[in-house]
Order: C-alpha cells, then structure tokens, then sequence
C-alpha cells in the first residue's frame, strides 16, 4: 500500500511557491483558537498578505515581507505549540514565529474575502494513504480535520476510462428486502460498494432506483441523486416518481408505490425485482398486466409475478376501481421520473439531499424534505460526487466515536469540494454508512458492525 502523508516540510515547498502576493497591508490582529484536531493562528488585515514559510526543527517562521505589525504574544495552554510570537522585523516587515514542542504537520493559507492569514497545527496526524483497485480505480483512507475534529473517511474514485460502471443492488440478494452490502459485494465480485438509498424496517425502499432500465423502487418526493447514462455518472437535482395507470373506460387511476407492501387505499405496483409473488393477503384486487395488455385478474392475493409482466395491486377504493378490468383488456400504464435526463437514464438512484452543485456548497435539506434526525448534526455519512473530469467520487465518513466525530451535511459538502468533487449528492448514513473493498468492511459502522439495508452501490466490471 502507497503512503502518503501531509508532511509539514512537503508543505513548505508549496508554500513558499504560493506566498508572492503583489502588496500586502499591515497585520491589525492577531487571533487563535483551540480545537481536538488542531490549533489555529489567524492574521487579519484589509488587505492580502505576502508571506513566506520556513520550518527549521520545532520553528516555524514566516515572514512577511510587505506588513507591519505590533509586537503580540498571545498566551497557549496547548500540548503542541510552546510559543506564538508577531513581532517587527524592520522598518516595514514583520514575522510571525511559532515553536513547538513537538513535531506537527501545518497548512498556511488566504481567506480571500476577508484578507486573513490562517495557520494551522495540526494535533493529529493528516493521514492519506492510497491502493490501486484496478487501472483507473484508487482506494484512498483519509485521516482528517474539519473544523478542528478528527475525521476517518474512505473514498474510491473511479476515472472515466475506469472498465466499471456503478450500478445499484438489493442487499438482500435477488429480490427487495434488507442484506449487508458486503455479502453481496463478495458473492457479485463487486470491485468496492457503498451503502445507498434510504430504507424503512421492513425492506421498503425510500427512493427512486432504476437499474438498466427496470424500476426497482419510487419515491413521489423528489431528491437528488445519481443518474447513469451512456456510462456516465452524474449528480441531478429533483428526481421523483409519477406514474399513473389509464383504463378502458378512460379514468385515470395513480400509483402510490412500488415494490412494497399495502397501506390503507394503496395502488402498489409490483414487478420480478420485488419477490416471486405479491405477499398481499386476499383484502384488494390484482391485475397481472403484459404489454400495456390485462393477462389475469385475482382477489385471492399473493399474485405469482412472472419476467416480462408487473401487477397492478390495488386495496380499497383502487380495488373497487380495478373490477372492471378483464383479461384481454388494453391499459395505457405511464412512469416519469421528474425530468428528461432521468427518464432517459438507463440507472437512477435517488438519496438526498443534493451537497454541491456546480463546484459550490448548495445543501437542499427543506426543498427535498430531508428528516430532522438526517438534516442535523454530526454523523456517519455516505456520499457521491463527480469531479469536473467526469471522476466519479465514493465517500463513507465514520462518526460517533473517538477517532472520527462525523460530518453535518454542511461540513461533508465541503469535504467533497476539498476531495474534488463539482457535485455531488448524500445517501443514507448514520449507523447504515458503509464501505466494502473486494467484498470486505473497510470503514467502522457505528453500530458496531454493519447493518443491513436494502439497496446499495457497486462497482461492477462493463
């Protein structure tokens, strides 16, 4: 396994190539903050600027060549930093010196909008090591900061020329229910897999999945999500479910869902994706349809589903309006999901809520009626993103325990800008997050083991 490591002396090289502004101002302030994963030093002005970096042993000098600046020694009580010095280093100079007890990796930067020098200590090792899958595919465990916590996060990106295409499964196997995601990646020799969309106790998936064309589950709210098209995978906003079934007689009736079981005055649809047979009890109404074509007609319920044919189920006033139908009679059955781009998609997945949009934060928690326990806090998460190049990004990001505090939606938004995403969308988290490498957990579920869901993402060889 290659090791790479966010080495403070690597750094300084960047630094120094990064730090030629054209005219800086004088340094008003000087600030700084404590935090789990590090400490940070901030330089405030009215202007950029100019700085140069140079780490010898345990200090840490930079120089800044167009500032003045009062002489300030703020006061630390930290394991890390033994000093903090701004001082005058000539007429119109100053220098800002940092000596550590012990060695630490550091980033230095520019706010732009506010002409702020920020430098960072880190307490924690910034960690990324990287294994190569396959030609075009790289496996990457990250140890990270955000927001001055640690975080552990596992990402796989995939290059566009990569020979695998992403494409959804049911964790339980062949039909809808809940399964681990490892197991199937290890029996469908998937290259990496992720958990996906978002799943009630029985199995009832709460999403939109088309996989090569066959619907799998809806979802009549709309989210974002993936969508695949000609081999390629890309972010889209407002993916959601229409489908309605015309009779002879020329009334209209809607579907309320897929592939799951009744509620009280439901039109379920069902196809060879659920299960053998319906699992209804015999309170409504089936019609067997091929073919847009009426094939059978039962009360009895638990209708077999057969390849090539869906059932329409109805309970209650949709029973009563399916008894007209007979076999041989012609229905006009029609399905969108919300947009051109999806319809013509040959795989679908819906998550939500969207993350980034066109390489800039625009988390939709409201406009996708993203849950309360998802849309707050920090958690394990699941995302993907797609970089400017067509790279497709698979992120899990472990939470709730000592080494990893876990992500807000806003906080993993940024995080996948900072990894390169352009856009990019969530998934389920919390203790569903997981992440399996040739059919084996890499990450650790906050359950303590991984738990079973319905559906999932793989890689899987075109």
């Amino acid at each position: 396994m290659q090791v790479r490591k966010f080495f403070s002396s690597a750094l300084a090289c960047v630094l120094l190539g990064l730090a030629s502004l054209a005219y800086a101002a004088p340094v008003n302030n000087l600030r700084t903050s404590v935090s789990p994963a590090r400490v940070r030093i901030v330089l405030d002005s009215k202007e950029p600027i100019a700085y140069k970096a140079d780490k010898n042993n345990l200090r840490l000098a930079i120089e800044l060549p167009q500032s003045t600046a009062k002489k300030q020694q703020p006061k630390l009580n930290d394991g890390s930093i033994k000093s903090v010095r701004l001082e005058p280093a000539g007429k119109s100079s100053a220098r800002l010196l940092i000596d550590l007890k012990k060695d630490c990796q550091y980033k230095i930067y520019q706010l732009q909008d506010s002409h702020r020098l920020v430098v960072d200590i880190f307490r924690i090792n910034i960690v990324k090591q990287s294994k190569k899958l396959a030609e075009g595919v790289t496996y990457s465990y990250l140890q990270d900061e955000m927001n001055g916590r640690q975080i552990q996060a596992y990402a796989v990106e995939v290059a566009p020329k990569a020979k695998y295409r992403l494409l959804p499964f049911s964790a339980a196997g062949t039909y809808n229910g809940r399964g681990l995601v490892s197991r199937q990646a290890a029996n469908q020799k998937m290259l990496a897999a992720i958990n996906a969309s978002y799943f009630d106790s029985d199995g009832w998936v709460i999403g939109t999945i088309k996989n090569q064309g066959l619907m799998m589950a809806m979802d009549e709210q709309p989210r974002s999500g993936i969508i695949v098209t000609n081999g390629a995978t890309d972010v889209l906003a407002d993916i959601g479910y229409t489908g309605s079934l015309r009779l002879p007689n020329g009334s209209v009736l809607h579907i309320k869902g897929m592939n799951r079981a009744h509620i009280a005055d439901d039109l379920v649809l069902y196809n060879s994706y659920y299960a053998p047979t319906t699992k209804t009890n015999g309170f409504g109404r089936e019609v067997k349809l091929t073919d847009n074509r009426v094939t059978a007609v039962s009360t009895a319920g638990n209708m077999p589903i057969t390849p090539g044919s869906v059932i329409v189920s109805g309970h209650g006033v949709n029973a009563a309006a399916l008894a007209s139908l007979r076999v041989g009679d012609r229905v006009e059955l029609t399905e969108g999901l919300g947009s051109a781009a999806a319809d013509a998609a040959a795989t679908v997945v819906s998550g939500g809520p969207l993350l980034v949009e066109r390489g800039r934060v625009k988390v939709r928690v409201q406009e996708e009626n993203i849950a309360p326990d998802i849309a707050k806090g920090k958690a394990p998460r699941t995302a993907v993103g797609v970089k400017k190049d067509g790279t497709l990004l698979l992120v899990v990001v472990d939470g709730r325990n000592n080494n990893s505090a876990g992500l807000t939606l806003a906080e993993l938004a940024t995080y996948m800008l900072r990894l390169g995403a352009r856009d990019a969308v969530n998934f389920d988290g919390g203790g569903s997050s997981v992440m399996a490498i040739n059919g084996q957990v890499v990450n650790k579920p906050s359950d303590g083991k991984e738990r079973s869901v319905s559906i999932g993402l793989g890689l899987f060889t075109k």
